[in-house]
């Protein structure tokens, strides 16, 4: 065993090149492995631990309190099935204004705010509220705020907030509930008009209908934690099956370079194998020194890439545990980097079992004798047949090649489509995800907002630069099964203009109690088209029937017409643009969404509106973290499949100029320029890549077809026709000149090695 070690470290200190090769191939797939393993972990761990731990209810239901007492609401913790209870709790939905400068918004986004009197223990049996700064509310005119409500990018502490009814509150504290049960917390007492009693309940089974324990109970909303669960680890598991995709390929990638790349050190090795027979090592001996050969590099690159892994995946989980607020653990799991260790390694070692096992096998004498020569004899006809043809010299040389060693051929073909597969992949994805957004923001049909002040009217036909312009208003609004405000807006002027929304199912609204909605919105409410969802805004309610979804930015929103939220604010007529909005203590939003003529600056265009005194801003605003994080892993994955697939391509020119080095010299000692001869090599590699192009591009397709509806569908979405057909022929056309790119560029460097060397050494190579 000693002498195999020694042998096995002789070759990995002689053979740099090789090694340093299986090194980064191991270092991008373990790498790719921990973060995708890493970040399958974190969406499904971290929230269910933090549930467990924080007593989170399973069930938070809100009863009348005009219809039932505070005993009766209590009684129902000893209903079947309930394990433990927290309440009842007084409750409130209070309102929050709307600052009436738009220049300066307020505190609060306005909209229906949650309340609820709480005194706040670490021993609550359910619903164990986390404190994240400042302290719990102890006394009159103090209130805590969840943290769904307090992303300031100041210290909240101090600072003030009034409601609609005129009171005013002093923030003392940013509080966290893992079941999202309220938005802010007071004191006992503190709620003058409290509209409910809440309970909280941990069930024997999780997934019980809410009527088996509110049967018989005036119960006015119910939400079961899985929504909040949902919502907190949506954003994770979207990205996960872009991830398993990218997973699966770096893998197979690796596997296909690893086996070149031993194959290739047993075949341009037989020299060294001869030796070691001679020296009375076994076959089983020889095996053991090229399996260690790939074991030493492969351990090596297996722990960076574990530790670049990490990195990578804290960075990400980092991110998406502030998205939905817990806690994240400083780094992976440990079993998730054990087993992406083993795992990679496994394969790495299997691979290089045929080849090891076969130079086991060769006889001393056939290996000894053997050097570095080639078969001459291998693909002459196709050599032949090249030179019959126009083609120069040198092309057709290099174009017959690859036909010298099939074997190896094959499989670098195979690493430049799957690296070619990568780039479709991105390039697909990357197009549905800003198409998506385009649609979803209106980006083509809005380029500019302005603000409609209720004190001066605005009027913007004729102005230079116009295309279209739609009035609209906003209002947050409660929804039922919804912990969080809902936005309504509504059009005004022809109710049957969709303004550029993109339709997913059913259709566009055809008059006033009609409503368009996201299907996240149906999947989170529990709706489906045809139902009727009831909002309410200061307490006015009003029932409207959903006909269709449509591409909507944010869960959230309900599409309506004008006359619908009018009535729903008790108007009696619909409000102009440029109407105040009269007596409420709450103003509404009102929007003029601006669409322009191509060749206007949507910049220069607000700048001029506000140069003249009325509030606008560009509409395209910078994206989201969740979809900067996606964007780069979509770039880095891209570099890292097509880096190791570039390293295969290189491995294979080195050992092709090491196998033709003395035909090299034959070409230079009959007049070949080093030109002709890089010429030769990177003819030989064109061809594979554009093969690899041509396999690549259907297998890229395929991969988008199937991953983008997978990511769509773990968000809630239902992507539209359109959203996954977006491959001009240009761009199949690039994918596939991006195979000859890969091919062209692992070669380049051995390839100028190739046309750099002297005769004199060429021609005594063997």
């Amino acid at each position: 065993m000693r002498a195999v070690w020694q042998a096995a470290r002789f070759a990995v200190r002689r053979r740099k090149l090789q090694t340093s090769i299986i090194s980064l191939v191991l270092l991008v797939s373990t790498g790719t492995v921990v973060l995708a393993l890493g970040l399958l972990a974190t969406v499904d761990g971290p929230y269910d631990k933090a549930f467990a731990r924080q007593h989170g209810a399973h069930l938070t239901v809100a009863y009348d309190p005009a219809k039932a007492t505070a005993a009766q609401v209590a009684a129902s913790a000893s209903r079947p099935g309930v394990t433990a209870a927290g309440g009842p709790y007084r409750s409130q939905v209070v309102n929050v204004p709307e600052e009436t400068d738009p220049a300066r918004p307020g505190l609060l986004p306005p909209g229906p705010l949650t309340v609820v009197e709480r005194t706040v223990r670490d021993d609550d049996p359910v619903d164990r509220l986390a404190l994240r700064s400042g302290r719990w509310a102890a006394a009159p005119g103090e209130i805590v705020l969840g943290t769904d409500y307090a992303r300031f990018p100041f210290d909240p502490i101090g600072k003030k907030v009034t409601f609609t009814d005129g009171r005013t509150f002093t923030i003392v504290g940013i509080g966290r509930s893992i079941t999202r049960s309220a938005q802010a917390w007071v004191a006992p007492g503190q709620l003058t008009a409290p509209d409910g009693l809440q309970m909280l309940y941990r069930l024997a089974d999780p997934a019980a209908p809410a009527g088996t324990v509110t049967a018989g109970l005036p119960a006015t909303a119910s939400q079961s934690y899985l929504v909040s669960r949902q919502q907190a680890t949506e954003a994770g598991t979207t990205v996960i099956p872009f991830l398993v995709a990218f997973g699966i390929a770096g893998l197979l990638v690796a596997v296909l370079v690893i086996a070149n790349v031993v194959s290739g050190a047993v075949v341009s090795g037989f020299r060294h194998i001869g030796v070691l027979k001679s020296l009375g090592f076994t076959p089983a001996q020889v095996t053991g020194v090229y399996l260690v050969m790939i074991a030493i590099p492969g351990v090596v690159g297996s722990l960076i890439g574990i530790a670049a892994g990490n990195v990578l995946a804290g960075t990400v989980t980092t991110t998406l545990g502030d998205s939905f607020d817990l806690p994240t653990a400083s780094g992976v799991s440990p079993w998730v980097d054990v087993l992406a260790f083993t795992g990679v390694l496994a394969v790495a070692v299997v691979t290089a079992l045929v080849p090891a096992v076969r130079a086991g096998r060769i006889p001393t004498a056939v290996a000894v004798s053997a050097g570095a020569a080639t078969r001459r004899g291998r693909a002459l006809r196709v050599q032949r047949a090249l030179a019959r043809t126009r083609l120069p010299r040198p092309v057709s040389l290099g174009l017959g090649l690859p036909f010298t060693r099939p074997g190896r051929t094959a499989l670098t073909v195979t690493a430049v489509a799957f690296g070619v597969a990568a780039v479709t992949f991105a390039a697909g994805l990357n197009r549905s995800l800003s198409a998506y957004l385009a649609d979803a923001e209106l980006t083509g049909t809005v380029q500019v907002l302005v603000f409609a002040d209720g004190d001066r009217p605005v009027s913007l036909a004729g102005r230079p630069g116009t295309a279209k312009v739609a009035a609209t208003r906003f209002e947050q609004a409660h929804v039922p099964g919804f912990d969080r405000p809902v936005q309504v807006k509504a059009y005004q002027g022809d109710v049957t203009d969709r303004h550029g929304y993109r339709m997913v199912h059913g259709g566009w609204l055809g008059g006033p109690g009609e409503a368009v909605v996201g299907d996240p919105f149906l999947k989170t409410g529990g709706k489906k088209i045809g139902d009727t969802v009831v909002v309410t805004v200061d307490g006015r309610k009003a029932a409207l029937r959903i006909v269709g979804t449509a591409l909507v930015d944010g869960g959230d929103t309900v599409l309506t017409d004008w006359a619908s939220l009018t009535s729903l604010l008790g108007r009696e007529k619909p409000a102009q643009p440029s109407e105040s909005p009269g007596p409420r203590p709450g103003r509404v939003t009102s929007l003029l969404e601006v669409g322009l003529t191509p060749g206007t600056s949507p910049e220069d265009y607000a700048a001029a509106l506000e140069a003249d005194g009325i509030p606008a801003r560009p509409a395209a605003e910078g994206m989201e973290s969740g979809q900067v994080i996606l964007l780069g892993l979509l770039t880095l994955l891209t570099l890292g499949l097509t880096t190791v697939a570039g390293l295969g391509v290189f491995n294979t020119v080195v050992l092709n100029t090491k196998d033709r080095a003395r035909d090299f010299g034959v070409l230079k000692s009959l007049g070949a320029t080093p030109r002709q001869v890089l010429t030769v090599v990177l003819a030989s590699m064109a061809v594979l890549g554009l093969v690899g192009g041509l396999i690549g591009l259907p297998l890229g397709l395929a991969a988008h077809h199937v991953v983008m509806p997978a990511m769509a569908g773990t968000g809630g979405l239902v992507l539209p026709y359109g959203l996954l057909e977006i491959f001009p022929w240009p761009l199949m056309l690039l994918s596939v000149l991006a195979g000859i790119a890969i091919a062209l560029l692992g070669a380049l460097v051995p390839a100028g090695r190739a046309s750099r060397i002297r005769t004199a050494a060429a021609l005594r190579s063997e």
